[in-house]
């Protein structure tokens, strides 16, 4: 497994660095967690990313899987953990796309998100950890992943912080399926 940025890139591509002005950064996972996350952008064999709702997300709204980098954990072995976690499937990494991180107009917060596209080559889609409670599953073409990002950028007062968070990925891979004519 790679230890350093500088081995993700050496192995995966150089990623878009992205800071995203949030209103605030006070709410989980921002508020939360020091050491960050991996985003995974799955391409299944039909063409499309893989989407996960949760039971506690409003309006069974869809956003990639992603999940915590433990402390003293790498980032790649987080990535190939969380996969295994929320969706049993073999993948190729094809890209380490991009890494996203936060500010309000106070302050910029430690987290960043580490986004990888992701070729599935085998597995059979379940989650192996129940405690993700992961409730429903969408294979989303490229040209539909903007109206995702669309609608988590939508929701409701308590959520939207949480929505403009995790849509920031599914932009960033709607650009990259754009600019590579997927």
């Amino acid at each position: 497994m790679t230890r350093s940025i500088s081995e993700l890139v050496r192995k995966f591509g150089d990623p878009q660095r992205v800071l995203l002005p949030l209103p605030s950064v006070e709410f989980p996972p921002l508020s939360e967690r020091r050491h960050g996350e991996v985003c995974m952008a799955i391409l299944r064999r039909s063409g499309g990313f893989l989407l996960q709702t949760k039971k506690n997300y409003p309006n069974s709204v869809m956003r990639l899987p992603s999940g915590g980098i433990k402390a003293g954990e790498d980032i790649e072995h987080a990535l190939m953990r969380e996969i295994w976690e929320e969706t049993n499937l073999d993948v190729h990494v094809e890209r380490f796309l991009a890494v996203l991180g936060y500010r309000d107009e106070r302050d910029q917060t430690p987290f960043l998100t580490y986004l990888f596209v992701l070729r599935e080559i085998g597995g059979e889609l379940r989650s192996n950890d129940p405690t993700e409670k992961i409730t429903d599953w969408v294979e989303a073409p490229p040209r539909e992943l903007l109206d995702y990002a669309t609608a988590l950028k939508r929701m409701d007062s308590s959520w939207s912080n949480w929505g403009l968070f995790r849509a920031a990925s599914l932009d960033v891979l709607a650009a990259y399926c754009n600019d590579n004519g997927d």
